[in-house]
């Protein structure tokens, strides 16, 4: 399968309700929390087969790894109005061009010590990935377990879709945020909290394991496994389940046989030892 890049033309910028972007005239978009980035390039990503994808290039304003590198899904709830925002203003032209999804990367140079040495200049970026239901709503797709692996077939059969991976809201936690399929209120303590200890072998794990391989300086004493759901008004019901960490991996109190057991029945692909995990 072959794919093709394109920068948009003006006129198809135009459609899109936004402008050339060139050295002279950057575009430069607010995040709503007082940060912003600069938008370089707006490109159309198609293939022979596969799905159109719009592609934002840009830089942020700002420093988004202050104290030393980390994953992309930390900014996603924060990039998320500016692919809405995107949508808002250019359904027309997005229905015409059949895109699915909406891919936006930012490059930037870490003031921090890469460790390089020679004079070598270390670049890095984040990348956001939305898809687009049929209502184009921007729904995002983390990166941190594997796009193929945000909807796992649960033992104890409560449908989720992984939605969020980011730290907080307390210091040295880890959250991860699923939608659930089924009605929140209803489903009992139990089947959740199985769920949760399900989801923390198959999904925190990878992430943990992650985290100590490539970002060393991120300390996790607290996974938060959330179920959200929305009652289409605009509030959110969301229940949360709790579990220490300790040596990278979830403290569910379940023996190493039953965790891969787990993953045997959930059709997971990765290791039994998460920190052997290609990532």
């Amino acid at each position: 399968m072959s794919k093709f890049t394109v920068v948009l033309t003006t006129a198809a910028l135009l459609a899109f309700n936004v402008s050339a972007v060139s050295a002279q005239e950057a575009e430069i978009i607010a995040l709503g929390d007082g940060s912003t980035i600069t938008v370089e390039d707006y490109l159309l990503e198609t293939s022979d087969t596969g799905p159109t994808t719009i592609v934002v290039k840009a830089r942020p304003n700002f420093d988004p790894e202050p104290f030393g590198a980390v994953p992309s899904d930390d900014f996603a709830r924060k990039v998320q109005p500016l692919c809405s925002g995107l949508v808002q203003f250019s359904r027309a032209a997005i229905e015409e061009e059949d895109a699915t999804a909406v891919r936006i990367r930012w490059d930037f140079d870490p003031t921090y010590d890469t460790g390089a040495e020679g004079g070598v200049t270390i670049s890095r970026f984040h990348e956001f990935v939305f898809a687009l239901d049929g209502n184009l709503i921007c729904i995002p797709q983390p990166l941190g377990v594997g796009p193929d692996n945000l909807e796992p077939d649960l033992p104890s059969g409560l449908p989720v879709v992984l939605r969020y991976i980011e730290p907080g809201p307390r210091a040295r936690q880890l959250t991860l945020t699923y939608e659930v399929a089924a009605e929140l209120a209803d489903i009992s303590t139990e089947k959740l909290e199985n769920a949760a200890i399900e989801l923390c072998i198959l999904h925190a794990d990878l992430v943990l394991a992650e985290q100590n391989r490539y970002y060393g300086q991120r300390e996790t004493e607290l996974v938060a496994l959330a179920f959200a759901q929305s009652d289409g008004r605009g509030q959110e019901l969301e229940r949360r389940v709790l579990f220490g960490v300790e040596g990278n991996r979830c403290k569910t109190g379940l023996s190493q046989p039953l965790a891969d057991a787990i993953r045997g029945m959930a059709g997971s692909e990765t290791s039994a030892d998460p920190s052997e995990a290609q990532q």
